[in-house]
This record gives C-alpha cells, sequence and structure tokens, in this order.
C-alpha cells in the first residue's frame, strides 16, 4: 500500500512538474514578446528625440550664422547635428529588429500553445493515473 501511494506521488509529481514546465515556457515567450516589443518603442523614443535635437542643432547654427558667429562655432553645431543624424539609421534598424524578433518569440509561444497545449489540457483535465514513462519506453 505504500509503494502504490509513492508511485501514486511520483506521478502526481511528474504531472505537476511538466504542467509547470509547460506554463513557464508559454508566460517566458509572452514576456520575451513584451520586452522586445518595449525595446523597439524605446528606441524609436529615442531616435525621435535624436532627431529633434539635430533639428534645434541646426537651428542654432542657423541663428548664429546669421548672427556673424565665429563659422568654426557654426560648423560645429553643424557637424553634432550631422552626428547625430548619423546613428539614426542604426537606431531605427535596432528598432525594427527588436520588433521583428518580437514577432518571432510571438510565434514560438504560439507555436509551442498549438503544439503542447491540448496535450497538456489533455493530461490536466484527464481522470485516472496517467501512465509512466518506462510504460512507454518499453513499447
Amino acid at each position: 500500500m505504500g509503494m502504490d501511494l509513492a508511485r501514486a506521488g511520483s506521478k502526481v509529481a511528474e504531472l505537476f512538474v511538466d504542467g509547470v514546465t509547460y506554463t513557464v515556457a508559454t508566460a517566458k515567450l509572452g514576456l520575451a514578446s513584451m520586452a522586445m516589443l518595449a525595446l523597439s518603442e524605446s528606441v524609436r523614443g529615442a531616435y525621435n528625440y535624436v532627431e529633434d535635437c539635430a533639428r534645434q542643432v541646426d537651428t542654432l547654427a542657423d541663428t548664429a550664422s546669421a548672427m556673424w558667429v565665429s563659422g568654426a562655432v557654426v560648423d560645429a553645431h553643424r557637424d553634432a547635428a550631422g552626428v547625430m543624424r548619423g546613428v539614426l539609421s542604426d537606431a531605427e534598424s535596432l528598432a525594427a529588429e527588436a520588433e521583428e524578433m518580437a514577432g518571432d518569440f510571438r510565434a514560438a509561444k504560439d507555436g509551442h500553445e498549438a503544439d503542447y497545449g491540448p496535450v497538456h489540457d489533455a493530461i490536466v483535465s484527464k481522470p485516472g493515473e496517467l501512465a509512466t514513462r518506462e510504460y512507454y519506453s518499453n513499447r
């Protein structure tokens, strides 16, 4: 009797671990997708900020030039605006890649749920005991 109880407990533990593993995997894939989308939005926000800064620095350079400020100062402002614009394509590439990765994580989560969700649901709702892994390995 004690041995039967131990085997039943072992089966329950296996079922619980499998259920937790499935749930944790789908949750982590979902969180990874959301994190990548948040990163993409943050990068795009930084992109907009840097683009606005470059415009403002160009305006300052134009104002300085109209006020007969030294050409070196005006050129330094234009160079700074150019450097700012130079990173914008890299930022947009990063944002696009993060967004693509978010989609990949979402697709992986959906695929995992499609592949294992029905199995998980069937195991969780199955009446009676499940066969052990050893039972299937000897077939």
